[in-house]
């Protein structure tokens, strides 16, 4: 049968999966990364971990229509080079032609980012719809944009970090060098910090009890406990202003929040629907944009990697 290769790399793990051309996983695996180590190295593990899938699965490697990996940092698409990823110590590493090299096969590179994007299009919850941005909320915030079933990648590989537009004039520095990012507002360690700030004066909260984390917030403030509620909703406030921001410049068909805290479904994304609908550029005006929670989770990198080769 014909099917597909993902490759999602990180900086601790190789996540990969087999699919077939429409999107549908049929297996998972992932080995460590390694670091430090170099390239040619990386290229290895990932050539291992291809083959192991593909045996495991009872398939033969010169049946794969193509490999796709999604890397971080920028990526120059035409060539599959990762011009810049700091973790990776990459530095213009031809990636696609190192695999080509051990595999025999075509191999196609994104920003993982983009990828995660591109699957939840092609697979999870923009499917169907012609555009769709994708904000991931996390450690920091990151996202992707497709438009007109292209996947945005600006001049130099490194379009759509949405996590690094100014909400907040002289705001927090950001490690991009910038203050009042996004990121240091909407992003899950954000909301740590923010809860962390609100508890110092609050040593009643339940947010006291357990390890400090998104959900556990989101968790206590369901509960009733009134410290949590307040950071909820401040932190959802900074999310709608982003969030909106982010659909004015866009106006995409879909916009789909990822990362583990989309699982929070209508406690997030209601409010963000209400905000963007009394405050968005085009309220009241024809078409709006839809707001959802992603749907494909930890498997959107793998699932678009794998189909980045439709992009060609």
């Amino acid at each position: 049968m014909r099917y597909c290769i993902g490759i999602d790399l990180g900086g601790t793990n190789i996540a990969g999966g087999l699919a077939d051309l429409e999107g549908r996983l049929l297996l998972t695996d992932s080995i460590p990364t390694g670091l430090p180590c170099t390239a040619d190295t990386i290229a290895d593990r990932i050539a291992m971990l291809c083959r192991a899938m593909v045996q495991k699965a009872g398939l033969e490697l010169k049946d794969a229509a193509w490999v796709g990996v999604g890397a971080p940092g920028s990526v120059d698409t035409a060539t599959g080079t990762v011009l810049y990823a700091n973790n990776l110590e990459f530095h213009n590493t031809p990636l696609a032609d190192l695999l080509t090299q051990r595999l025999g096969r075509p191999v196609f590179v994104d920003n993982d980012a983009n990828a995660a994007a591109w699957g939840e299009y092609c697979a999870g919850a923009g499917k169907g719809s012609r555009s769709m941005v994708m904000v991931t909320l996390g450690t920091g915030v990151g996202g992707g944009v497709v438009l007109d079933g292209h996947v945005l990648t600006g001049c130099n590989g490194a379009a759509a970090e949405l996590g690094h537009f100014v909400i907040q004039q002289d705001g927090l520095e950001c490690n991009c060098g910038l203050r009042g990012c996004f990121e240091q507002y909407g992003s899950v360690t954000a909301l740590i910090q923010q809860a962390r700030a609100a508890m110092a004066d609050h040593p009643e909260s339940a947010l006291w009890t357990g390890e400090l984390n998104g959900k556990r917030i989101f968790d206590a403030a369901q509960a009733g406990d009134a410290v949590a509620r307040q950071v909820v909703d401040t932190y959802i406030g900074y999310l709608c202003v982003g969030v909106t921001s982010i659909i004015n410049i866009f106006q995409p068909e879909i916009l789909c929040i990822g990362g583990g805290i989309s699982r929070q479904g209508d406690v997030l994304i209601q409010p963000l629907r209400a905000y963007n609908a009394a405050h968005g550029y085009s309220r009241g005006t024809g078409p709006q944009t839809d707001i959802v929670a992603a749907r494909l989770f930890g498997d959107a990198g793998i699932i678009g990697a794998a189909l980045l080769g439709r992009t060609q």
